[in-house]
C-alpha cells in the first residue's frame, strides 16, 4: 500500500508541473486504481515556466531519488540537451531537516545505555541531506564525533521510487526508440545499484576503511577515524574534522599553505585513486574536500565511490598515457576496448576530432578553457559514434569536472597535461619494472592455460551438438567462400599437425620397445617414422610462414 500511495504523489506531482502528457501517453496511471488517483486534471498549471525550470521544479519536489538522478544526469551530456543539464545543475541535495528524537533513536538502535559512552550529544543537526542528517557528539575520553543518521522511512521510499523510475523508463522504452538508442535503462538500473549501496551506512564504512587502507602511509592526506561499535546500517559514528573546503583561498593562506600547491597534491591523490587503485570518490566537491589543521587534505562522505577492476584500470591508465603523448589512434583503440558500444564508421574523422581536443586542452591554462565548448565536442563525438562507456567512467569524468572547477579557483594559470605528467611518468615506471612485467606474463600464462584446458572440452561439446543434430547457426555469414577457403586450410594444417605428432609419438613408442631390424641402436622402423614426422612438421613450417 506504501508503494501504491508513493506514486499515486509522483502522479501528483508531475500532473502539479505540468507533464500529464507523458502520464497519458506512458499508461504509467495504469498501475495504480483511480480510487488512490486523486490529484484534479484541472488545477492551475505552472505552464509560464520554462520547460526545463518545470522538469528542475518537479524533481526537487519528487525528493531525494530523483534529485539524485538528475545529478547523474547533468552529468551526462552525451544523453541530455545541454539546456536541460544547465538546469538539472542547479539541483541542490539539501533538505529542511526532520524532528528526530536522537538520542532515544541512537539508544534503541545501538542497544547501549549513551551516559556510558558519550559526554554529550547535540539534538540539533549541523547539516540534513535529503537521506541522512549530521549531529555533533562527544566521546567520554573528550574527542569529537559526529553521527550520520538516516532520516525515517528512507529506505521504503527510495525502494518505491527506483521501482517506478524503472518501470516508467521500461514503458517509454516500448514507445519512444530514442530511449532504446541512448540505453536508458541500463544507466538507471546501474543508477539504482549505486543508490541502494549509497543507502547502506555498513556500506559506506566498508568504504572509509578501505581508502583508508589505501592510503596508509602517505602524509598528505587523512582518512577519518570510525567507530563499528557506534556504527550499523542505520547509523554512522566517525571522528569530528576541524577543517575548511578546500576552495577556501584566504585560510589556506593564513595557514601559510599556497593554493596551487595543494590543487598539485589533491590532482596527485585523485590520480592515485583512479590509477594506482581503482578506487575513487565520486563525488570531490569542495564541501566533501577538506583541509584540517595540520595541513592535510581530508576527504569525507564515502557513499558514492567509484569501482575498477584490473583490467579496466590499465585500460585508464593506458588512456591517459595516450593523451600526453597526443596518441589518437592508439586512444580510440582503447576507447573501443573499454566501451561497452560503439559504432565508429570513420575512425580518421574520430582521430581528428581527438586531435582538436588534444590541442584545446595543451595550449591553454585552465582559466581559458571553456569546459562547455570541450563537454559539448566530447558528447558530439560519443553520440556520432554510438559510443556507450561504462558506468565508472561517467563518475570519473563527473568527479574531474568538480576538480576542474575547484582548481580555477585555487589556480587559474594550472596546465592539466603538465600537471599530471609527473604522476604518469611513475606509472610508466611501475610497468617497466621486472616484478610488473613478471606479473603480466604470468597473467598470460595462466590464460594461456585456462584456454588450453576448455578448448578441448568446448570441441567435444560442439561435436555432441553436432552428432545429435541439435547444432543451430542463428548468425548471418557474409564472405561465405572465403570463409570456406579459410576452413579449408585451417583444417589441412590440422591434419598435418596431427599426422606429423602421431608419426612422431608412432616411432618414439618404438624405438623405446626395441624391436626389429635395429640400425645404430633405434628400430629401422622408427626411423622412418622419425622421418615422416619431420617432413610433415617442414611442410606445416612452409605453410605457416607463408599465411597471411
Amino acid at each position: 500500500m506504501h508503494k501504491i500511495r508513493r506514486v499515486a504523489q509522483i502522479l501528483r506531482i508531475l500532473s502539479k508541473h505540468g507533464f500529464d502528457e507523458v502520464i497519458s501517453r506512458s499508461n504509467i496511471d495504469r498501475l495504480i486504481p483511480d480510487s488512490i488517483l486523486l490529484w484534479n486534471a484541472h488545477t492551475k498549471r505552472i505552464f509560464e515556466e520554462d520547460f526545463n525550470v518545470r522538469v528542475r521544479l518537479a524533481i526537487e519536489e519528487l525528493g531525494p531519488t530523483f534529485i539524485k538522478l538528475g545529478q547523474l544526469l547533468s552529468n551526462r551530456a552525451d544523453i541530455i540537451p545541454d539546456d536541460l543539464r544547465q538546469e538539472l545543475i542547479k539541483l541542490q541535495d539539501e533538505v529542511p531537516p526532520e524532528p528526530m528524537k536522537l538520542q532515544e533513536k541512537l539508544a534503541k538502535s545501538l542497544g547501549i545505555d549513551l551516559d556510558e559512552h558519550f559526554e554529550s550529544i547535540t539534538e540539533e543537526p549541523i547539516a540534513a541531506a535529503s537521506i541522512a542528517q549530521v549531529y555533533r557528539g562527544t566521546l567520554r575520553d573528550g574527542t569529537a564525533v559526529i553521527f550520520k543518521v538516516k532520516r525515517g522511512q528512507i529506505n521504503q521510499i527510495v525502494h518505491a521510487d527506483l521501482d517506478f523510475i524503472l518501470d516508467l523508463v521500461k514503458l517509454l522504452r516500448s514507445k519512444y526508440e530514442i530511449i532504446q538508442k541512448i540505453n536508458l535503462y541500463e544507466i538507471v538500473q546501474s543508477f539504482a545499484n549505486s543508490l541502494i549501496g549509497e543507502l547502506s551506512f555498513t556500506n559506506e564504512l566498508n568504504n572509509i576503511e578501505r581508502f583508508r587502507r589505501n592510503f596508509k602511509g602517505n602524509s598528505l592526506v587523512y582518512v577519518p577515524k570510525i567507530y563499528r561499535a557506534y556504527s550499523n546500517d542505520e547509523i554512522l559514528c566517525m571522528e569530528f574534522i576541524a577543517g575548511f573546503k578546500i576552495n577556501d583561498v584566504e585560510r589556506l593562506l593564513d595557514q601559510g599553505l599556497q593554493p596551487q600547491t595543494v590543487l598539485q597534491h589533491c590532482l596527485d591523490l585523485y590520480l592515485e585513486q583512479v590509477l594506482q587503485h581503482g578506487f575513487f570518490h565520486a563525488d570531490p566537491h569542495p564541501g566533501n574536500v577538506l583541509i584540517n589543521q595540520t595541513g592535510q587534505i581530508v576527504f569525507i562522505d564515502f557513499g558514492s565511490m567509484g569501482f575498477m577492476i584490473p583490467r579496466d584500470r590499465d585500460m585508464i591508465e593506458a588512456m591517459v598515457i595516450n593523451f600526453l603523448m597526443n596518441d589518437a589512434k592508439d586512444l580510440i583503440r582503447n576507447v573501443k576496448k573499454l566501451a561497452v558500444v560503439h559504432h565508429i564508421d570513420d575512425e580518421r574523422q574520430l582521430e581528428r576530432d581527438a586531435y582538436e581536443i588534444f590541442q584545446m586542452i595543451e595550449e591553454n591554462a585552465l582559466d581559458d578553457i571553456d569546459i562547455s565548448v570541450m563537454l559539448f565536442k566530447l558528447n558530439k563525438i560519443l553520440q556520432y559514434n554510438s559510443i556507450l562507456l561504462p558506468d565508472f567512467v561517467y563518475l570519473l569524468l563527473r568527479g574531474v569536472s568538480i576538480l576542474e572547477g575547484t582548481g580555477r579557483q585555487l589556480h587559474a594559470e594550472l596546465n592539466v597535461p603538465e600537471s599530471i605528467k609527473p604522476f604518469a611518468k611513475k606509472i610508466a615506471q611501475q610497468k617497466m619494472s621486472a616484478e610488473y612485467i613478471k606479473k603480466q606474463l604470468l597473467d598470460k600464462a595462466k590464460f594461456m592455460k585456462d584456454v588450453l584446458s576448455e578448448v578441448p572440452e568446448d570441441l567435444i561439446t560442439l561435436l555432441e551438438k553436432a552428432k545429435a543434430d541439435k547444432l543451430t547457426l542463428n548468425h548471418k555469414i557474409q564472405d561465405f567462400d572465403r570463409m570456406q577457403l579459410v576452413f579449408h586450410r585451417i583444417g589441412n594444417k590440422f591434419l598435418l599437425s596431427i599426422l606429423a605428432m602421431t608419426f612422431g609419438v608412432g616411432a618414439s613408442i618404438l624405438a623405446h620397445g626395441r624391436v626389429g631390424y635395429l640400425i645404430w641402436g633405434m628400430p629401422i622402423l622408427s626411423w622412418l617414422g622419425f622421418t615422416v614426422s619431420f617432413i610433415l612438421s617442414g611442410i606445416l613450417l612452409v605453410y605457416l610462414i607463408r599465411s597471411k
